[in-house]
Formats: C-alpha cells, sequence, structure tokens
C-alpha cells in the first residue's frame, strides 16, 4: 500500500465530526507533497517512504501546528527530509532534476508573453525546470496547473471537480500561472 492510501485509509477510518482538522488538510495537500518528494527523488517508493515518515513526523507534532499553517509547516519538513536523505546518501543520481536559474528565468519570461510550444516541453532540462516550479506551488495551485495542463480537463471540468464556478477557475487558473512564474524566476 502505498503512503498516499495509508494516510486516505487512515483519515477515512478517523473521520470525526469536526469540519476542519490536522489531517484533513494534510490530505488536501498529500498529492503536492507526493509529487514534490517524486522529483526530487526520481523513486516513487522512496517517495512513498519519504511521505510516511512525513506523515510519521506530522502526528507527533499535529497538536502543535496551527491549522492555518498544516501545508507551510509540511512543506519545510518535506525540504529537510529530502536534503537529509541526499546528505545520507551522498549524491543524488543523474535523473533527479536539479535547478538552473537561466533555463528558469528564460521559460519564465516566455510563459509571460505566450504559450510554449510543443517542441521546447519536450526538452528534459525545460521538463525539470517546470516540475521543480510546479512542485513549489502551494496545492490548490498545483491541483489547477496539474489538472488544466497535463490531465487536459476543462475548465468546466475543473469547476464541477472543484465545486466553483467556471469563472472562479480562470481567476485562480490565471493567479497559479503567475505564481509558477514566480517560482520560476526564483528557483534555486
Amino acid at each position: 500500500m502505498s503512503a498516499a492510501a495509508a494516510v486516505a485509509a487512515y483519515l477515512e477510518a478517523n473521520d470525526t465530526v469536526e469540519t476542519d482538522s490536522f489531517e484533513k488538510r494534510f490530505d488536501l495537500c498529500s498529492s503536492a507533497l507526493y509529487r514534490y518528494f517524486v522529483v526530487r527523488t526520481g523513486d516513487a517508493h522512496l517517495a512513498d517512504d519519504m511521505m510516511q515518515q512525513l506523515w510519521l513526523h506530522a502526528q507527533r507534532r499535529s497538536a502543535e501546528i496551527p491549522l492555518l499553517q498544516v501545508e507551510f509547516w509540511l512543506r519545510a519538513v518535506a525540504r529537510n527530509l529530502v536534503t537529509t536523505h541526499w546528505r545520507t546518501v551522498g549524491r543524488r543520481p543523474a535523473q533527479v532534476p536539479i535547478a538552473d536559474q537561466a533555463i528558469a528565468a528564460d521559460l519564465a519570461n516566455q510563459l509571460v508573453s505566450h504559450d510554449l510550444p510543443a517542441d521546447q516541453l519536450e526538452r528534459r532540462e525545460v521538463r525539470d525546470q517546470l516540475l521543480l516550479a510546479i512542485t513549489e506551488l502551494d496545492a490548490a495551485d498545483q491541483e489547477l496547473i496539474v489538472g488544466h495542463y497535463f490531465g487536459d480537463e476543462s475548465h468546466a471540468a475543473l469547476a464541477a471537480r472543484l465545486a466553483i464556478s467556471p469563472r472562479a477557475i480562470e481567476g485562480r487558473l490565471y493567479r497559479a500561472r503567475h505564481a509558477l512564474r514566480e517560482r520560476l524566476q526564483s528557483l534555486e
């Protein structure tokens, strides 16, 4: 069973009457955190292990974390887990993307004026910078970007899935693209 499935099973079994809880906040951003681990490790099994470590660490500290800061706190712990892993292992494998500020800045500038051509998106270094930047976005923005651009979901389909209006999707997608450009410009 994957870490995401284990967390989902736990949440279903322990669902409370409380409308907002640490577990629900964790569940809302678990896909984004899993993507973060997969992109930075290049290994789905290692990402599962890191999700489990994150869950265990979060469970021990959940009472101390304000609900409005759960995703921010989880992202900080996730960054630390990845950093600790690479420090322990000693080197990154070749398939793990590394930030390239020049490519990322050029990509951000191109995204301001127009959509990227398909042939440019096929270049590995461009895809790597996009993946690194996308996984730096918050969970809600990631869901929109991934759903619309990678999952080919229309505004109407996203609106139905997220239970908001198509007009709200347009606005949120605009802000998510802007946030993506900012992440590309500041990628380290």
